[in-house]
Order: C-alpha cells, then structure tokens, then sequence
C-alpha cells in the first residue's frame, strides 16, 4: 500500500511539473474581468500564478481585481496611464517567476480543463515551442446575430489568439507601440517563436474568445470600422505611431508627420482661440495652417465614426484636448473667440450637444460628408438645428448651399461661405514630377509650369500603354469597363484603401483584365506626388447622375467632391469622370470649371481620349495652374476673415 501511495504521489508530481505564469492583461474591461480571474480559480491543473497587468484603466478595473490579488499566486501591475497590448504584455513577461507562459485577456475565458490540456501538450512534445488549443467564437459581424463556431487551430482571417495559447518562456519580446501597432499576433510575436520549435495544437477547445465592439482587432482593424484614428481615440494615444491598419497599409506618421510637430516659431498678437468640435475627416493636418497664421486651437472630439474619421489626441500641431465629461468647465476657462464645428455625419450629435448649450460664443458649422446618410441615421432633424442656428455656416458648394435652401428658412441671414474641408496642406503640393520627355519643351515654356525642376519618365513611357491610378476606392469603374479597356492596353492601377476585403475587391478586375489591373500598397501623402505623378490620368468617383437636374433628386453623389480630388491635383493629373450633362454634378462642375478633366459617355470614348497626348499635357498644364488653390492653406486667410464676420455679426445682434 504504501509503495502504490509512493507511486502515485511520484506520478502526482510529474504530472505538475510545468509551471505556468498566467498574464491577464486588461484595459477597461471592469465588466469582464472577474469572469477571467474566476475561470482561473476554477482550473482543474493547479501549478500556475496569475499576473493582472493593468494597462492604465480608467474605469473600474481595480476596484474589481482588488479581492483576488494576494501578492503571491495572485500578483497586480498597474501602469499610470496606456502603454499598448505589446508593453502590459512584456511587462508580465519580466515579471513571470514559472518557465511556461499562457495569456488570459481579461474579456476571454478558460474552460476548466485548459490548463491540464496545455500541460499535456508540452509533456507529450519536447520540441514544442508552442501549444494552442481549439477555441470557440461568434463568427457574426452583423448586430443583434449570434451565430457560434468552433474550431481546433485559428479563426478564420485571424493570428492565433492570446487566449488559445501557451509557450515556453524565451528572451523574445513582443512587438511595443513604438515600433508598430497591428492586429496581427503573428507580426508582433509568434512569427518570433517560429524558429524556436514547432507548434502544436491540443485539438480540443478549451476556451472562448469573446465578441464585443471594443475588441483590439476590431480597434485597429478597418475591415472591422476601426483603424488608426479608432485606435488612437480609443487608447489616449497623442504621438505619432506607425500603424498598419491592414495587408496593402501602413501608416507612418513619425515620419508623415515629422514638419508638423516643430513647434511654431511666430506669434500672431490678433489670432483667435479657436474650439475646434467633431473630426477632421481627410486631410487633418490641414488645420496647422490655422496655427502658422498665429490662431490658438482646442479640440472637443467625436468619437470616430469611420476609419478616416481623425479626431484627437493628434500627432500634430499644438491642439488642446478638451474632455467631453468636462467640456462645459474648460471652454468657460478657455473663452474661446468662435466654436468652428466640422466635419462630417460623426460630427453632428457633439456639435448639436455644443449648440444646445447656449454658451453665447459664435458658432460656425462646417458640414460637408453625408446629408443623405443624417436622413437615413435618425439625425437630420439635429443636422436641421445646426444649419438653423449656427451664427454662420459654410458649404462645401453652391450645389450644396441651394439643396439645403430646400429644407432651410434663412431668416436669420447668418454670414455664410463655400469652402471644401477636406482639402491637404500645401507641404503635399511639392514639385516633384514625373512626366511625358517629349512634352518637356512645352511645359517649361508654359509661365505657370516653369518653376518645375524634377522631370523624369512616365510608365507609359517606359512600358507602354496608357496608366491611369485610382486612389481609394474603386467607384464607377465595372469589370467590363476594365475588360475594354485593357483590350485597348490602358491600365488601371489601385491603391486600396482595403475597406473591402481583398478577393471581393480585387478578382473580378484581375479577371477581367490579366496584365492590365493591378493592386498597389496605401500611398502615404508625402508621396503622392512622386508615385502618383507616373500615371497618365486618375479617377474620380465615375458614376451616373440621373436628377435631370432637379436639386429635389439630387444625391449626395451628385452633391459631393471626393477628397481624391486634391490628391490627383498634387500630382496634377487629368481626371477622369463621367460626362453627366444635364445633371446636376458638383464633381463635374468644379473639375469642368477648371479644366482639369476627361470627361466620357463610354468606355470606348475615354480610351480614345487617354491616348490624345496633347490633350493630356494641355489638361496637366491646367492642373498645375489652379492646384495652389487646391490646398486649405490658400483659404487661411479668408477662412479668418470669415471668423472675424461671424464674431461681429453676432455681436451686433
């Protein structure tokens, strides 16, 4: 008896010999977090040490933790404010006291048998560098739809996830903010444990990966609405980051940024303190101009509605976050001189909260993205208010401006202007060039293309054919419009912003055209001259307008001007659009007007004007003629004056 008793503590003990050091990492997340920590306690393997890293939670997460933590099995790490997923996580490794290391998100769980499964895993292969178990999830986007998978290796479209997943404790680190932020698991540690050994799956489920709107993936993901400014806004970031937001993006705003956080050496002694309310949309570096010209700005943000949705904290400038649960306190300590609001649909519930409050500064509303989509939101009687009475307002256009005279009494004759929101900083417009050889002679001929100073060769110069880009989004443009095309050897060239996933996106046109599409990485705004100015033309947004001219029929397509109008005037291209004669089109109009475009009734016309050489080089020596104006820094001045004449007329009232 007592040599089997012998025996069995012996195969006790072997059976525990792996020693885990759990890493529970959390941010805001007071509302799952003891769900975690139980799932622990309830574990049937029982040779493990938990390590709560709280990564700067302002809600209250430590109020919920505070009973399990003993010092001992049970050990707390706080951090005064947001370090990032890759730091709290290194900051458990250091402090990790057991030679195997598993993870447990706060808002994931364990089934009772994951630890045992995974202490299997290692006894059962030496050269195991990693174990990973199967994991269930809901594999539903859509709201208000559960619809729960399981599955023994990774989620679809995913890294394997920290909740599945246990490794032998090594040197490597994982990847910290200051390197680069990513969704991907794979980027930022196991591809580093790849060369350590091999990876083993337990083949059992053991855990559950838990689905709510403020997952990290779904933070930085834009596939998923998120993406930098998301991220940024979700975790206080204020210093520039280098973001990859998906497969064919990254952005590096270090460097993007790097002019704009120089602080401004001139003060102006008659500038105005300016409360800047909502978002920034495209184009947000565009409000530094306001600080060169000597104005002091403050920022009430929105929360980001879309991944080009920029709110604060900015990695720019010098702007002031003011906190929304105090925003009321600090504008009366602040006094600004004019509230200016913009700039798209996320905007308009802070701007109607700002409004609503009566704080008798002059209030300028900026609107330019989406009235049809207010409608169609529950927000058009808010977006009503703020047209109302805003103490001055300014359209995107003229189109603009009589389409809400449809809806808007104007009674109260508030001072009012035509400006685009969205447009760059005029650093984007630098004079970097790629064009035709022979065509050299004429353009430095021409008095507005003379301070060119960099010349060098098109694709269609070096390969042949046409090449036209598009920037974004591909809008208007069918696989049967690329199949003629390419027939015809005229290539089109995508930058994605990959808001769509790829093979939805991209097979149709690779189909349609083998050896004519072809798909390129995000293009970051200091170099878009220099990689956009190779094509031979750009696309607008090519759709169909069919209001007959009727501003009751007009969509927000026909009242729009694409942000990507700015970008293919830095590299002063033709731009390419449907001809909507007839119509009201406020995208043809402004391009027509400055005669900047190729305007088609088919697909057959347009090629036959992209091979018209001399017509291209005529349309590029328009562009460059009118792109300064293209640039929020040319309207800084009116844009001030502006201020200056909402501020007196309301006082005169």
């Amino acid at each position: 008896m007592c040599l089997n008793k012998s025996k069995n503590a012996s195969h006790m003990k072997n059976k525990n010999n792996i020693a885990f050091s759990v890493i529970l990492p959390v941010y805001n997340q007071a509302s799952f977090v003891r769900r975690a920590i139980k799932s622990m306690m309830a574990q049937t393997y029982d040779n493990w040490e938990l390590i709560i890293v709280n990564d700067g939670s302002t809600d209250r997460t430590a109020e919920f933790v505070a009973s399990f933590i003993d010092g001992a099995r049970v050990r707390y790490i706080s951090s005064p404010e947001n370090e990032g997923l890759g730091r709290a996580l290194n900051r458990g490794l250091d402090a990790a006291s057991n030679d195997y290391i598993t993870y447990l998100p706060a808002d994931d769980f364990y089934d009772d048998s994951h630890l045992e499964k995974m202490a299997d895993a290692f006894r059962d292969n030496e050269n195991a560098a990693v174990v990973f178990s199967g994991i269930r999830y809901d594999e539903s986007e859509e709201p208000g739809v559960m619809s729960w998978r399981t599955c023994k290796g990774t989620v679809p479209g995913h890294a394997l996830q920290l909740v599945q997943t246990a490794h032998r404790k090594m040197d490597d680190r994982w990847t910290e903010r200051e390197e680069l932020v990513t969704e991907d698991f794979f980027i930022m540690f196991w591809r580093k444990l790849t060369r350590r050994g091999v990876f083993v799956p337990t083949g059992t489920a053991t855990c559950e990966w838990t689905s709510h709107p403020f997952q990290r993936h779904k933070i930085c993901g834009e596939r998923y609405g998120g993406g930098l400014n998301k991220y940024r806004a979700y975790y206080h970031v204020s210093r520039p980051l280098r973001f990859r937001a998906s497969r064919y993006k990254t952005v590096d705003e270090k460097e993007a940024y790097a002019e704009y956080r120089r602080p401004l050496q001139t003060v102006c002694g008659d500038g105005l303190k300016i409360l800047i309310v909502g978002e920034l949309a495209y184009n947000p570096e565009r409000i530094r101009a306001l600080e060169e010209a000597g104005h002091r700005l403050y920022g009430l943000w929105a929360k980001p509605r879309f991944c080009y949705s920029t709110v604060g904290p900015l990695p720019f400038g010098q702007v002031e976050d003011v906190p929304y649960d105090q925003w009321r306190k600090r504008v009366e300590e602040i006094k600004p001189d004019i509230i200016y609001v913009l700039l798209s649909t996320s905007a308009i519930d802070i701007a109607h909260e700002v409004l609503s409050a009566d704080t008798g500064i002059p209030f300028v509303w900026h609107f330019k993205e989406g009235p049809h989509e207010a409608m169609k939101d529950g927000l058009w009687d808010k977006l009503i208010d703020l047209y109302t009475y805003a103490d001055g307002r300014i359209y995107l256009n003229d189109e603009t401006r009589k389409w809400f005279g449809l809806f808007i009494p104007d009674e109260r004759k508030a001072p009012q202007m035509t400006l685009d929101g969205d447009m760059p900083k005029k650093e984007v417009f630098k004079d970097c060039f790629l064009i035709k050889q022979a065509a050299l002679g004429n353009l430095i001929a021409s008095s507005h293309c003379a301070h060119w100073h960099c010349f060098l060769i098109k694709l269609s110069e070096l390969y042949g054919g046409v090449h036209t880009v598009v920037t974004g989004r591909i809008v208007g443009l069918t696989p049967k419009d690329m199949s003629i095309l390419a027939a015809n050897d005229v290539h089109v060239h995508l930058y994605n912003e990959n808001t769509v996933p790829d093979k939805v996106m991209a097979d149709p046109f690779l189909k349609a055209a083998p050896g004519h599409f072809h798909v390129h990485l995000h293009c970051p705004q200091n170099e878009w001259v220099s990689e956009f100015s190779r094509y031979d033309a750009g696309w607008l947004h090519c759709v169909g307008s069919n209001n007959g001219g009727s501003l009751f029929r007009a969509t927000w397509a026909d009242l729009n001007l694409p942000a990507r109008i700015s970008t293919l005037a830095a590299a002063c291209l033709p731009m390419i659009q449907r001809r909507n004669d007839g119509n009201i089109s406020a995208q043809q109009e402004y391009v027509k007007s400055r005669g900047m475009g190729l305007f088609y009734d088919d697909i057959d016309e347009l090629v036959a004007l992209l091979k018209d050489r001399k017509l291209l080089e005529r349309i590029t020596c328009n562009v460059m003629a009118v792109r300064d104006s293209l640039t929020f820094d040319s309207h800084v001045d009116e844009l001030t004056a502006f201020f200056r004449r909402v501020i007196e007329w309301r006082v005169s009232r």
